[in-house]
């Protein structure tokens, strides 16, 4: 029997995304469960697993749940073994006994769950597929969605040396609104080394280096951003935040700017909200 305990565990443990007890997630999706699990948690246990949204669609399942259940005059607070969900810094709810937190799905915010055991009475603890929506991939893609995030690889680490990657933002009828958070590529007199390449509205591609941050962007038309990086030096990279605004019929955005002044002429819409 205590083979059989000991086969189980390895097992489980080989399958967790982020750890025995917490941790950050990286990639589009994975698994998430309770330390051993499905044997019993350990006891006096405290972990917290964070599920940065970056700018995307996050979404959390829990496909199984069984946690101690609570007794007593403060049975509705979970007092004993718990669950916790929050989105930002806000306390989404906290779960257990066989009362599963179900689905939830989070913009833009980072997710935390937190689970905390006592000394007592153990059960299977918990499973979660987590899976992100509307971020780009690491070098290059078609951005569709009506809102999401695009880095430079690897960042917040510095980018790869050789890379050339290409982004395109889909329109799809709407307005286009996009912000940099973020931006340091290596210098250079006229960005022959590292560059961040754009086409918004039609226009000529207009290259960008150094460590300034970029301005928003407005388009209404399909944004193209083509990043290169050489062979020496690297830096950090960028980050940029879109969103696509529906446009009406009468040619007026939801913002209220009239379609019917040229591009060059139309004031600057708001950015994007992070």
């Amino acid at each position: 029997m205590m083979w059989m305990k000991v086969c189980i565990f390895l097992l489980s443990s080989a399958t967790l995304s982020h750890g025995d007890c917490g941790g950050t997630v990286t990639g589009a999706e994975g698994t998430i469960s309770s330390p051993g699990y499905p044997v019993s948690y350990p006891s006096r246990m405290d972990c917290t697993w964070t599920l940065p949204s970056r700018g995307g669609r996050l979404t959390l399942s829990f496909t199984d749940f069984q946690l101690e259940r609570p007794i007593g005059m403060l049975s509705s607070r979970c007092n004993y073994d718990y669950v916790e969900v929050h989105e930002g810094d806000a306390l989404v709810g906290r779960w257990c006994g066989e009362n599963s937190p179900g689905t939830l799905t989070f913009g833009s915010r980072t997710a935390q769950v937190h689970m905390v055991s006592d000394s007592s009475i153990s059960r299977r603890g918990f499973r979660l597929q987590w899976s992100l929506a509307g971020v780009a991939p690491p070098c290059g893609g078609v951005m569709d969605g009506p809102y999401g995030e695009i880095t430079s690889p690897s960042y917040p680490l510095d980018y790869p040396s050789s890379q050339d990657c290409t982004w395109t933002i889909a329109a799809q009828g709407g307005q286009i609104i996009a912000r940099f958070l973020d931006f340091a590529l290596e210098t250079g007199s006229s960005c022959q080394y590292d560059y961040l390449e754009i086409i918004a509205n039609g226009e000529a591609p207009r290259r960008h280096c150094g460590s300034d941050l970029l301005p928003d962007i407005s388009s209404y038309s399909d944004v193209t951003l083509h990043f290169v990086s050489d062979g020496n030096k690297q830096e950090r990279g960028f980050q940029l935040l879109y969103s696509i605004q529906p446009v009406s019929s009468g040619g007026v955005s939801a913002s209220g700017t009239d379609q019917s002044t040229p591009p060059s002429q139309r004031t600057t819409a708001g950015p994007v909200q992070s």
